[in-house]
């Protein structure tokens, strides 16, 4: 039968030192506390880990064989109260636990068990919008929206009348029909095989620069620029 802990921490610090009396004592200490506060738990490594945290013997000095006399301490500990001395390994959804354990700085060990407790909520809270399913993500192009308009501000620059005169050449029935291609109401240019030239907005979008309707009654060529990225139209002489 094991020592009673009172009895056999006085028999090691009759041949102590100094030094290695406190440090029985902090190790006599720490397991009297874990008694108190109802932990089974006389592991090495979690009476190590606090005497670390209070200057006292580490997890190193305790295994290695002159720490005989502080594992010795703490084996009479948990025999006398029904502890033990080896960790139970627990299941745990965490499965970073024994790193954690692993960590002395106790400010570092506590933040990161902070973290990893949120990385679980947020991993619960997918799962559970995982299961319920049959979600509906639109995918439609967003050219389907309205169109912004096109703002015409008076231009400090622009194309000059020959620029005009090419972009309306561009687009001109003359032109579509000496290639054999066509017009459809979505301004898009089609060959005679009714494969696309130009995308949808062509024709239209050449004709709003260029202001056909103005030229075509006999108004001044206009001047077309940018300025500030938008759009501009002044009249040229």
């Amino acid at each position: 039968m094991t020592m009673h802990p009172d009895d056999l921490l006085e028999q090691l610090k009759k041949t102590a030192t100094a030094r290695k009396k406190r440090s029985l004592e902090l190790i006599y200490e720490i397991c009297r506390e874990q008694y108190e506060r109802g932990s089974r738990d006389f592991s090495v490594a979690t009476i190590a880990r606090i005497a670390a945290d209070r200057g006292g013997p580490s997890k190193g000095a305790i295994h290695n064989k002159t720490g005989d006399d502080y594992k010795g301490l703490i084996k009479a500990w948990a025999e006398h109260t029904g502890g033990v001395t080896r960790k139970v390994r627990q299941v745990s959804e965490n499965p970073y636990s024994a790193l954690i354990e692993k960590i002395e700085n106790p400010a570092l060990r506590s933040m990161m068990a902070g973290l990893l407790a949120e990385n679980r909520q947020m991993r619960r809270e997918i799962t559970l919008l995982k299961a319920e399913g049959n979600r509906v993500i639109d995918m439609r192009p967003r050219s389907a929206e309205p169109r912004e308009a096109i703002q015409v501000l008076p231009a400090t620059t622009g194309l000059y009348p020959s620029e005009i005169e090419a972009l309306r050449h561009a687009v001109s029935d003359r032109l579509l029909k000496n290639e054999g291609w066509s017009c459809d109401a979505e301004g898009r240019v089609l060959n005679e095989a009714g494969r696309v030239i130009f995308k949808a907005g062509y024709v239209s979008a050449i004709r709003k620069i260029i202001g056909e309707k103005a030229s075509s009654e006999g108004s001044p060529a206009n001047r077309i620029g940018v300025n500030n990225g938008k759009l501009d139209v002044t009249d040229v002489e």
